[in-house]
């Protein structure tokens, strides 16, 4: 392993050096693919061996906050169109790096400081699944139930409202733990559930048109699906490359296909499912537009989050002052008050932060300032790179007390797709990573309960 963290090493300093001959480009830059570069990489080689769950964020904020405004800086800023549409960066790069490299950096290092002190860490995760695997000897039907209980709310899901809504929307991702129930178990079909499972989630998200959901359950499913087994690394490495094709390739079509099936525009007879696919058939057909960074705006300008950054960066403090740590003492107080008792408290989604911190009143659109975003708004530069790395160290300390929870209940690590579903995000806020966190905790407490005194040990 510490051959391959060498290797990757290298290969990441080879990439900065061809890089460095490019025109203009900044040492951030440089720092950020070769960040990149050598996390993504130790990520794919981590797969079968850890469950390293907090690489996500940080390959996310690397992805969205230095390489896609990296592309922006040096393609489309200065173009009148994309300043008119404010779609460009806004603040300088000296400004935007100056805070954003180093906060990511010291995201990074709160995320990885318990694993470097912790010699068994990944041994802790490769025995849980051991641990899981005999639990569930002989409980197949566990994961077969599960299945069914969330597979009713899933068709449900767009016909509620209210707060309500949020407890089926929860009540659907037991779909997704049954499938890992089945396919941890030693029921005799475990196989055929798994596909038809994953057939399942897939078409859900056609019908609904959520891709995002659906790329971050199946990115930390199959992670967890693989922990424990010995996969080759060309297989991997393979498996990866397909799978962030598939990533870009939604991201390119998600517009268009929304534009269609849910306003209209365009539509024909054809079904969600047939606009899907002539989408994706005429994005394999004409490969070259991938190429062509002209034509790939529209999927750069919705990867890239550095952009709503940079607006929190030129509206605060010029136009509106530093919060001085209001949103975030907001956002852990909205986290457990309930709003019977705070009927006014803070909605999760982004209006609020984007008109306090960028100056935007956003409506029908999903947009928010990122956890980056927030804490430059809260604290400036410095006291937001401080946060930052306390921010990630709460996450790191977060997996390591659930795992001495799994040592009690080893099917507790089946739980954590949807424990840190909508945490490991990148695009939402604090109170949108926290909340969900904890609500998330809730129902699977909830769950464990109610199955228990059904005589149904989870």
């Amino acid at each position: 392993m510490r051959w391959n963290k060498g290797i990757y090493g290298l290969i990441a300093f080879i990439a900065v050096a061809f890089a460095s001959t490019i025109e203009s480009i900044r040492i951030e830059e440089l720092i950020g693919i070769g960040l990149f570069i050598y996390v993504l990489l130790d990520f794919i080689d981590s797969i079968g061996r850890t469950y390293n769950i907090l690489d996500i964020p940080i390959l996310l904020a690397l992805f969205q906050c230095v390489l896609m405004p990296a592309v922006v800086y040096h393609n489309f800023n200065d173009d009148p169109l994309v300043i008119a549409l404010k779609y460009d960066m806004t603040v300088s790069a000296d400004v935007y790096y100056g805070f954003m490299l180093p906060a990511i950096i010291a995201m990074t290092v709160g995320m990885k400081l318990p694993p470097i002190f912790m010699p068994s860490y990944e041994q802790r995760f490769q025995r849980a699944v051991f641990n899981v695997r005999a639990y569930l000897k002989g409980r197949g039907n566990l994961g077969v139930l599960l299945m069914l209980v969330g597979f009713v709310p899933n068709i449900f899901r767009d016909f509620v409202t209210g707060q309500i809504q949020y407890i089926v929307y929860l009540l659907s991702l037991l779909f997704y733990i049954g499938v890992l129930y089945s396919y941890f178990s030693d029921h005799k079909q475990r196989k055929w559930f798994l596909i038809g499972g994953l057939i399942v989630i897939f078409v859900q998200a056609i019908a609904k048109g959520m891709f995002g959901e659906l790329v971050y359950v199946m990115l930390l499913a199959i992670q967890l699906a693989l922990l424990g087994t010995k996969i080759k690394n060309s297989l991997k490495f393979s498996l990866a490359i397909v799978g962030m094709f598939a990533v870009i390739l939604l991201q390119s079509i998600k517009a268009e296909f929304r534009d269609i099936t849910w306003r209209g525009i365009g539509a024909g007879e054809e079904s969600k499912t047939e606009v899907f696919f002539n989408l994706v058939s005429g994005r394999l057909t004409e490969l070259d537009q991938f190429a062509d960074i002209k034509a790939m705006f529209p999927t750069i300008n919705r990867f890239n989050q550095g952009m709503i950054v940079g607006k929190v960066m030129d509206h605060v403090p010029k136009n509106a002052p530093y919060a001085e740590g209001e949103t975030i003492f907001v956002s852990l107080a909205a986290t457990f008050v309930p709003r019977l008792l705070w009927p006014d408290k803070p909605m999760a989604g982004g209006q609020f932060n984007m008109e306090r911190f960028a100056g935007f009143r956003i409506e029908g659109v999903s947009m928010n300032i990122s956890p980056m975003g927030e804490a430059y708004g809260n604290y400036g530069v410095q006291g937001g790179i401080f946060f930052m790395f306390l921010y990630g160290l709460f996450f790191s300390l977060l997996i390591v007390i659930l795992m001495n929870r799994v040592k009690i209940r080893p099917t507790l690590i089946l739980w954590f797709p949807v424990l840190f579903l909508n945490s490991i995000q990148i695009e939402t806020d604090i109170l949108m990573c926290l909340n969900s966190f904890i609500k998330n905790g809730l129902f699977v407490a909830v769950c464990y309960w109610v199955f228990k005194r059904m005589r149904l040990n989870l």
